[in-house]
């Protein structure tokens, strides 16, 4: 069942409903995932300014295409732009979930400032606590939002070079980096980088079984940095695109 959080707002005539920025679903029917729970947040919550701009944005996301962008194309739709508030949103609706299964944070969408972080943070410690089971996510703000504001949450710092893996190593955060196509299917060395393949990518081994990206702080120890290849209906193109200007700046 999904959860929107939607709001209403009085008119001298009508009540008027306020888009919601985010919704959650107790068991998502996401095929990479699998059978756990999950939010979705507007990108007005992605870091959009500066070193650590999201350089997917209207450049790949895969949540811009497929299923997953009919869900995106609806969040954005809100008025609701303020990281703060849409993290205020994302957080009350994870209080509504059960916690009987593992939760991926935002499937699209991100926490850009500290405050955003720590808000989510302690809707997730909560979310724990009822079940016992693990909240992860990614970030593309790891540059500027602490590797502490997210608490116990198993986040990884989303990069797109092994220069920014070195420097989200030292910030603190463990890390996922996308490329353009794996050079096998096994864990190989990207110039100094020890790359794991997703492998849902490689095997078709789903998040909840899989696990890695739920044990961020075992990744970072062992200096292991889970790798995605490009990909997204109608998407994989236009990541490597991407990535191919990221290297000529």
């Amino acid at each position: 069942s999904w959860h929107t959080g939607e709001l209403y707002t009085m008119t001298t005539n009508q009540a008027v409903r306020i888009q919601p920025a985010v919704i959650a679903v107790e068991t998502t029917d996401n095929r990479k995932l699998g059978p756990v729970s999950a939010t979705y947040a507007s990108q007005a919550s992605c870091p959009r300014d500066g070193a650590d701009r999201c350089p997917w944005l209207n450049a790949g996301c895969y949540a811009e295409s497929g299923p997953a962008g009919y869900v995106t194309h609806r969040l954005n739709g809100s008025n609701t732009r303020n990281a703060l508030t849409i993290a205020r949103q994302e957080a009350r609706l994870i209080d509504g979930l059960t916690g009987d299964r593992h939760l991926r944070l935002h499937v699209v969408g991100d926490a850009r400032t500290d405050s955003s972080a720590r808000v989510l943070a302690d809707a997730s410690k909560r979310y724990m606590r009822r079940g016992g089971h693990t909240v992860w996510t990614y970030t593309h703000a790891w540059s500027t939002v602490k590797r502490s504001s997210w608490g116990r949450v198993s986040v990884l710092a989303s990069v797109e070079s092994t220069a920014d893996v070195r420097a989200a190593h030292e910030r603190g955060y463990a890390t996922a980096i996308v490329v353009p196509a794996f050079t096998q299917d096994s864990a190989y060395d990207l110039d100094g980088v020890k790359v794991i393949p997703c492998p849902y990518q490689t095997r078709g081994v789903q998040c909840r079984d899989c696990g890695l990206c739920l044990n961020a702080d075992r990744l970072k120890r062992d200096g292991l940095t889970i790798g995605f290849a490009a990909h997204g209906r109608g998407a994989a193109g236009m990541v490597r695109r991407t990535l191919l200007s990221l290297q000529t700046v």
